[in-house]
């Protein structure tokens, strides 16, 4: 867990946040995924500009990272959202090989 955040917060400030903000923004962050963990890099940085956070740009390899953080800092094998998980859903259904027909 300490490995994910550690790069977690690597990629924040690399994303343009300011070291000693780093707590405040993990906090607004979380609250965003929380509140709808589907959502979209742009609608994401558009909410933290918004919350005066104009010097932060997440990604969306960004937000997995702070969504995975958040679950496991939580202890929940699933979703926040308690099976609303569409994205979770989706990965287990790639990792699925389907036979070919006979």
């Amino acid at each position: 867990m300490d490995e994910f955040k550690q790069i977690l917060l690597e990629r924040l400030v690399k994303g343009g946040a300011d070291p000693s903000s780093l707590n405040s923004i993990l906090k607004a962050l979380s609250k965003l995924l929380a509140a709808d963990p589907n959502i979209d890099p742009a609608a994401a940085n558009e909410r933290l500009h918004y919350l005066g956070w104009h010097e932060v740009e997440i990604d969306y390899h960004t937000l997995q990272l702070a969504l995975a953080c958040l679950e496991m800092e939580n202890g929940h094998h699933c979703s926040i959202i308690d099976g609303q998980d569409r994205r979770r859903q989706a990965m287990r259904l790639q990792d699925v090989e389907i036979a070919p027909s006979p």
